[in-house]
């Protein structure tokens, strides 16, 4: 048994222990011979005679050891020694950097729910982390916000760093473990891995993705006592939607990515970080490189390697994250002059049963009302000058002569309100567009309180969202240009 203060392999001197898991347990010591504060990852007595653990913890030490990244925790030594003087060598060890910081799953015990800037800056370090091991043929396999250490910087913003490799595999290798034994853990298992096939790169994007939707929403998207079940509920179930109050641009990652086939997912932990960069820069979401290649060629595509970023409620056409289509569009039926013709011998057919209901809808509005037209609905034609909210008559109000705001459909007393107009944008444009349209916005900075000026202050979100009455209020938060707390 290791106690404080013991010398490992004539070393390393023992400190306190870090953390116990499966495997063994994780130490702070101090490195004699190069007077330096390490990690050693100890692997459990019992498990050193089981030749498949052992394997198993030495591809840990070399295959960490052959990625240099700073976002992937050190290697520095291996070694197997006797746990007492004399006795037998039944002590598996593997001396890596020491991460000042916290694991992820702490700051989320913590603070359950993160910030979606926060949340994006982390995924972002670690797919960039995990290309490091993916251009080298390499797959995590357990990515988990226990195997994130999350460190403040010198310049207030976060490290993140990558930790145990311990189950990861080299793509081409032989197996390590024996046949239909799935690896990783239940709650973040890619859908592919809880089958029992082989895990890629874009496993450990789903995976980190998980990761993201905790982080935004406070829980793991699928929520069972048996790992089974949850294993399961991640090849059949789609997650549940993320909190109304998550931006859209953080949102639209995660959805692209909690895809069940991994051809439509992003192929490598850079692409997805790539995509998480651009969304944070404002710009429209890139689209995975297995979904662009299906869609080379496809009719109207005209820029397939962008997907644009639309309203939570927008329908969803798959099965999946029902974010995007699993497969190409298919391809219109062609017509020949035949058809052609018959579509236009019915399209004039039609329009003169139109013209014949539209006269005969004008002369019986004029008898049922007297005298006043009042259809059922409104809504301003393109270029009309009409107020984009459309009311009654008998509402005593007349409509300003105010263009419609594009992205704003309104019907009646409502107005349709897509949080995408706004979010990027000053808050002085959403205020103003707003106000326009007939509802009561309230603009709050990152602090909760007014901003000095709405003109220099970004739009992050605006709830509610949808379809809602006139003088309904809605709130709109915005980041001044200042640092904001974390």
């Amino acid at each position: 048994m290791l106690t404080s203060g013991q010398l490992l392999a004539d070393r390393y001197r023992l400190a306190n222990r870090i953390a116990v898991g499966g495997m063994g347990e994780v130490w702070e010591a101090a490195d004699t011979r190069l007077d330096r504060a390490v990690a050693i990852k100890v692997l459990k007595p019992e498990l050193c005679g089981d030749a498949e653990f052992l394997h198993r913890f030495r591809t840990e030490a070399r295959t960490t050891a052959s990625l240099n990244h700073p976002g992937i925790a050190a290697v520095h030594d291996y070694g197997e020694t006797a746990a007492i003087v004399d006795g037998p060598k039944d002590t598996a060890y593997l001396v890596m950097e020491l991460v000042e910081g916290d694991p992820l799953a702490a700051i989320l015990a913590k603070d359950r729910r993160l910030s979606a800037e926060y949340t994006l800056e982390i995924l972002e370090q670690a797919g960039n982390a995990l290309q490091a091991a993916h251009e080298r043929g390499y797959v995590h396999r357990d990515v988990k916000p226990g195997n994130i250490m999350v460190t403040p910087g010198a310049d207030g913003r976060i490290v993140v760093k990558l930790t145990d490799f311990g189950i990861a595999k080299a793509a081409d290798a032989a197996p390590v473990t024996r046949s239909g034994m799935v690896m990783g853990t239940a709650h973040y298992i890619a859908p592919e891995q809880a089958l029992g096939h082989e895990a890629s790169p874009a496993s450990d994007v789903y995976s980190l993705a998980v990761v993201g939707y905790e982080c935004l929403a406070g829980h793991r998207p699928f929520l069972s006592e048996n790992a089974v079940t949850v294993a399961m509920m991640h090849i059949r179930d789609a997650p549940p939607p993320l909190p109304p109050d998550v931006p859209m641009y953080a949102r639209a990652v995660i959805e692209a990515t909690l895809v069940k086939d991994p051809a439509q997912r992003y192929a490598s932990g850079g692409e997805f970080a790539a995509a998480v960069a651009a969304v944070r820069a404002g710009h429209p979401l890139p689209a995975p490189s297995g979904r662009v290649a299906q869609y080379v060629g496809a009719p109207g595509a005209s820029n397939p390697s962008m997907l644009p970023i639309g309203p939570p409620s927008a329908p969803h056409a798959t099965a999946g994250t029902g974010s995007f289509p699993m497969g190409p569009p298919p391809r219109p039926p062609r017509r020949g002059k035949v058809g052609l013709w018959a579509l236009l011998i019915v399209l004039g057919v039609v329009l003169l049963v139109l013209a014949v209901l539209g006269v005969a809808s004008l002369l019986g509005a004029d008898r049922d009302t007297d005298g006043r037209s009042t259809p059922e609905s409104t809504s301003a034609p393109a270029g009309n000058d009409e107020n984009p909210v459309n009311e009654d008559e008998d509402s005593g109000e007349e409509a300003p002569g105010n263009p419609p705001m594009t992205g704003i459909p309104t019907k009646n007393k409502y107005v349709e309100v897509d949080e995408g107009l706004f979010v990027g944008r000053t808050a002085a444009f959403a205020s103003d567009t707003l106000e326009k349209a007939g509802l009561v916005p309230t603009v709050t900075n990152q602090f909760g309180e007014p901003p000095d000026d709405m003109s220099r202050c970004t739009v992050t979100e605006v709830a509610p969202e949808g379809r809602m009455p006139v003088e309904t209020e809605v709130s709109v938060r915005c980041e001044e240009d200042e640092e904001p707390p974390r």
